[in-house]
């Protein structure tokens, strides 16, 4: 759903997103946002597919589940890649690529409060990536 035609900085929470101090990056201008889970990631998923834990759902950039997803996904490198590969027009479009390092900035601040810092190096090189 496209928001106004002027671009803002990402502010889920009323703050902008913490690419800079985390990525080295501006942060990224915001041209699409879209309804998102908002924590889409395996531990969220059943079998059969259902879609748990929804108290962070509303509007985020373009992409930013599937960049959730992916993102995670970087400790199983061959889930990684078969992500990837399915979902590359998205991925690798400017919309993907903004999801992308919104996320990893969000997962870097997260990670230098302790949570998942096994990801760090792999969250750094993505952002180098994007």
């Amino acid at each position: 759903m496209p928001l106004p035609p002027t671009a803002r900085p990402y502010d889920r929470n009323g703050s902008p997103a913490p690419s800079p101090e985390y990525t080295g990056q501006p942060a990224p201008q915001i041209q699409h946002w879209d309804c998102a889970h908002g924590d889409f990631h395996a531990a969220n998923l059943t079998q059969g597919a259902t879609l748990l834990d929804w108290e962070g759902w509303g509007l985020a950039p373009r992409g930013y589940d599937l960049a959730m997803l992916y993102t995670y996904a970087q400790l199983a490198p061959a889930t990684a890649a078969h992500i990837r590969r399915e979902f590359a027009p998205l991925l690798d479009s400017a919309a993907g690529g903004t999801a992308l390092r919104v996320v990893c900035a969000e997962l870097l601040q997260s990670a230098s409060r302790g949570d998942h810092p096994e990801l760090t190096p792999r969250l750094r090189a993505l952002v180098g990536r994007c």
